[in-house]
């Protein structure tokens, strides 16, 4: 059973391989030509994502730094209505989480809240 296990944190921990299909969908979302990650194109109206991002800015100043230049650039080649050159497209290797994992950690704790104002009300 142990060699099982191990096993499936090898695999997991190797790097996904991307069929074809999920290429071709990256490209044809388009944020990728405006050098966007797709955590990059979560609202700011949501409560939830407000926090994850304040929490970022504690936990990785930098990260939020980079979020609001990608949005900067983004916004002025709209402006300008152009795109990015193909070398400077993010690729899909490239796009990784970074506040995802934040907003699961904030509807576990208002999950977590809900029941225990559930089962003790005062």
């Amino acid at each position: 059973m142990r060699i099982v296990r191990a096993l499936f944190r090898a695999a997991q921990a190797a790097p996904k391989e991307f069929t074809s299909f999920e290429r071709f969908t990256y490209r044809a979302n388009g944020y990728c030509k405006y050098g966007l990650l797709q955590d990059d194109l979560l609202s700011e109206h949501c409560d939830k994502v407000v926090e994850a991002l304040r929490r970022l800015g504690i936990r990785d100043e930098e990260a939020l730094n980079q979020r609001i230049w990608r949005h900067n650039r983004a916004a002025y080649l709209s402006m300008t209505h152009t795109i990015l050159p193909e070398s400077e497209w993010t690729k899909i290797e490239d796009d990784k989480p970074y506040v995802s994992d934040l907003l699961e950690e904030i509807e576990a704790e208002k999950l977590e809240k809900s029941n225990w104002e559930e089962n003790n009300p005062l």
